[in-house]
């Protein structure tokens, strides 16, 4: 029975041992070695979890003496908030001490929003995304159809089943290319939409009605790809690698700025899905090339202005 507890808890703890992680860099620089030590785990360890919070959003950087960092968001201060160990302990004590006192829920209640458990939520739902992910593309490799349980359509706002042949990743593998079996087209479906992928034990059927459309980082199409260059502030920097995840590679310090700055050079196929994101960013995006690229934004400036 003390076996099988002790199993039960594991999760739990490396969980745990990763949201402490989480407030370790974001509290302020250290070393492998010394993460190792707070966290009781060896350097290997440490790696394998860096890795883990890249995939899930989080922005590692290096300082000049070896010792890493999260980024955080402007004016946010980790000592304005409690630990989880913290929350823990008062938790119980509330639970314990306070039991019956009217108080306690709403204490409780609030305790949860001012920690760093507020952030829990984010993190799981782009965890339960990576799983959808990882079964569609298990169902693309063995050319397998899919149930798309409860999907929420953006267009028609009902939420219902889909029986679909996926096919392809789009828009920073955030949505698949499917045949919907329903009209036989071929659409895509935002992954955060679904509720529970099933995979069934059916090949595909209608193969030859899959059109595959070549897409860039933003998840537009087009005849020719075209590079763009441009320099982003760390703010800037931060919403392209969280809301376009395939831009990464793309991506490298300024290092004549002293960290202040990062430089994009990537391709893509349609200046619209680009344009998007620089004209919600605009005070702090600077384009570098091409003239045609910079001429796309200033005609959008002006139309905007005409209307």
């Amino acid at each position: 029975m003390a076996k099988a507890k002790e199993t039960a808890d594991i999760p739990q703890a490396k969980i745990l041992r990763v949201f402490q992680l989480i407030g370790l860099l974001k509290s302020g620089g250290r070393t492998v070695n010394q993460l190792a030590q707070q966290l009781d785990a060896n350097a290997r360890t440490i790696y394998r979890y860096f890795k883990l919070l890249e995939e899930l959003g989080f922005m590692i950087d290096q300082d000049f003496h070896g010792k890493f960092f999260i980024h955080r968001e402007e004016g946010e201060n980790p000592e304005d908030r409690f630990s989880l160990e913290e929350v823990t302990m008062m938790r119980q004590l509330l639970q314990s001490g306070a039991s019956g006192h009217p108080l306690q829920e709403a204490m409780l209640r609030k305790l949860s929003f001012h920690s760093e458990a507020r952030d829990l939520p984010e993190q799981f739902l782009k965890m339960r995304v990576a799983k959808l992910f990882r079964t569609i593309n298990e169902a693309i490799e063995g050319k397998k159809q899919i149930l798309l349980k409860s999907y929420h359509s953006a267009n028609s706002q009902e939420i219902n089943d889909r029986l679909v042949e996926p096919f392809q990743f789009g828009e920073g593998f955030q949505s698949v290319l499917a045949l919907d079996t329903k009209d036989k087209q071929s659409k895509y479906f935002k992954l955060e939409r679904i509720g529970e992928v099933v995979v069934l034990d059916k090949p595909y059927k209608f193969e030859a009605l899959h059109q595959k459309n070549a897409t860039d980082m933003f998840g537009l199409s087009g005849r020719k790809q075209i590079w763009v260059s441009m320099r982003l502030s760390l703010k800037a920097c931060m919403l392209l690698r969280e809301e376009f995840p395939l831009s990464v590679k793309y991506i490298e310090k300024d290092n004549e700025s002293e960290g202040k700055s990062y430089l994009f050079n990537g391709p893509v196929l349609h200046f619209k899905g680009i344009g998007r994101f620089v004209m919600g960013l605009a005070d702090e995006i600077t384009i570098s090339s091409p003239p045609e690229f910079k001429q796309y934004i200033k005609d959008i400036i002006k139309q905007q202005k005409l209307i």
